[in-house]
């Protein structure tokens, strides 16, 4: 025996009560600029302290926090958001 749907129309309004209303898109678009250095958030909060060696961890740490800058970095580009360097400050 199958369930009984909603009828599309109280879906529909379901969804938007859920996520409120349509999106606006901002009108000044903000140019995103790849880290230099993105493993300065983990080295700034110490020692990790998990692991046998803090060291391995914390460069474990780092090469996941620059994985996440290149990801970034290449989908800004592929939207044509990342800053050139004429816009950079």
């Amino acid at each position: 025996m199958s369930k009984r749907r909603r009828p599309a129309a109280a879906r529909r309004q379901a969804e938007l009560r859920f996520w409120g209303a349509a999106y606006q898109a901002p009108e000044e678009i903000r140019r995103i600029r790849p880290a230099n250095d993105p493993a300065v958030v983990v080295r700034s909060l110490g020692p990790p302290p998990i692991g046998v060696d803090p060291a391995v961890c914390l460069g474990h740490l780092s090469a996941v926090y620059e994985e996440a800058v290149k990801a970034a970095t290449a989908l800004a580009a592929a939207n044509g958001i990342l800053a050139t360097e004429s816009e950079e400050d």
